[in-house]
């Protein structure tokens, strides 16, 4: 099958989707399928770049013409290079220009919304579909998917919410790596962030956002210190400098540590890739082997689509502590893999986390468990169940022809 993942946003900068995009078309490769991921900037400064598929990189522009030019760039790479299904990891603005590709020529158009572009919360600010105008344009790709995926219970709520038919919505969460996390490098975790050898490590990962529960968790450090003295908090992220104020009125700037960033390092089948290390060695892996609990704390329900990094946590065999929100409650079995707390409820957060550092027999329980269930979420699996949803939008493009609609 010819597969383009189409995303506006890629390797090297690292996130969740751009992991997720990475890991489905290694994996489609090595099925045997032809997948290339298209749309991403850096078409110059990232040329020397490679990656064990092809990576087609055009130039992106904001402004007035971005929706125009960046069909027109999708439109001439399917006329080049063919497609048998566009799978979009975005609504807007990259499903947009797929689904006027679609009107076009009729290639099937799976969509996987990833968070910001189809969850709102207003009381944050947060959400595409708060601009009415982004919202008709999300809600056209929507209307012209043969398939729109959901990764979470969340992100089906709020699919269903936009208006899509049930009918052609399919839940496939993401997936995790579990040989990069059950096989880390051995690197001083604690020489490198200048931790004490018996310091209890907490670990979070998110670039600074308040929807994030960053705040949150600072203020549950206090009363986590006062029973376990040795707990150590890192964040890894973008934007930490934010927290600054907090922790310095908290008094505890001295017991949390920022990482900032940590690039992608990829495994030796990905030779060549993106953003790897340069002395070779996977930070992020051997941080989570490092750590003694991981902990996401979202504030509010839609603040997540579903965690990457919880799913990484799982597979390296931390107990995790999360707040009770979508995505969330769809991976972390309250009592079995760790806890789940209220949102924004810092004393709850700071309770499950001394029990569970406090409990070295149930930690350890957790952990066996939090590696089983991470085996029903390895890439493999998680690509066969994209492959059944593409046959379904082949099948249905094959039955109902062309459908040509008006773009917004």
């Amino acid at each position: 099958m010819n597969i383009v993942l189409y995303t506006n946003s890629y390797l090297p900068v690292v996130g969740g989707r751009e992991l997720v995009v990475h890991y489905l078309a290694r994996t489609l490769t090595a099925m045997g399928h032809r997948a290339r991921v298209m749309g991403p900037a850096g078409v110059l400064a990232l040329r020397k770049v490679r990656f064990p598929y092809p990576v087609h990189r055009w130039p992106y522009f904001e402004g007035a013409l971005r929706d125009d030019l960046l069909t027109a760039e999708l439109l001439l790479d399917s006329l080049i290079w063919g497609a048998d299904v566009i799978h979009a990891h975005n609504t807007y603005p990259g499903a947009y220009a797929a689904a006027r590709v679609k009107s076009l020529l009729g290639i099937p158009l799976v969509i996987t919304p990833h968070g910001d572009d189809i969850h709102m919360v207003p009381e944050l600010g947060f959400g595409q579909r708060l601009d009415p105008l982004q919202k008709r344009k999300i809600a056209f790709c929507l209307d012209s998917a043969d398939r729109v995926t959901a990764i979470s219970a969340g992100v089906e709520a709020s699919i269903l919410d936009a208006g899509v038919d049930p009918g052609k919505v399919r839940r496939i969460s993401n997936g995790v790596d579990l040989e990069r996390f059950r096989n880390p490098d051995g690197a001083d975790v604690r020489g490198w962030l200048r931790l004490e050898p018996d310091s209890r490590i907490i670990m979070t990962v998110g670039n600074y956002h308040p929807r994030k529960g960053h705040e949150v968790l600072a203020r549950a450090m206090p009363a986590i210190l006062a029973h376990i003295p040795s707990a150590r908090l890192v964040i890894v992220g973008k934007e930490g400098g934010a927290l600054s104020p907090l922790l310095e009125s908290l008094g505890i700037q001295d017991k949390v540590r920022f990482t900032g960033v940590i690039s992608f390092k990829p495994r030796e089948s990905d030779a060549g890739a993106a953003g790897g290390a340069s002395d070779e060695t996977d930070f992020l892996a051997a941080l989570y082997a490092a750590s003694n609990l991981y902990v996401s704390a979202a504030t509010n329900e839609g603040a997540e689509g579903l965690s990457l990094a919880v799913l990484e946590a799982m597979g390296t065999g931390l107990p995790i502590v999360g707040s009770r929100v979508s995505g969330n409650r769809d991976v972390i079995r309250d009592g079995e893999l760790g806890f789940l707390v209220p949102p924004g409820d810092a004393e709850s957060l700071a309770g499950a986390i001394v029990r569970i550092l406090g409990d070295g027999e149930m930690r350890g329980l957790m952990a066996v468990n939090a590696r089983r269930e991470a085996t029903r979420y390895q890439w493999p699996e998680i690509a066969r169940h994209y492959l059944d949803v593409y046959e379904e939008a082949l099948a249905v493009a094959a039955r109902g022809g062309l459908r040509r609609r008006i773009p917004v």
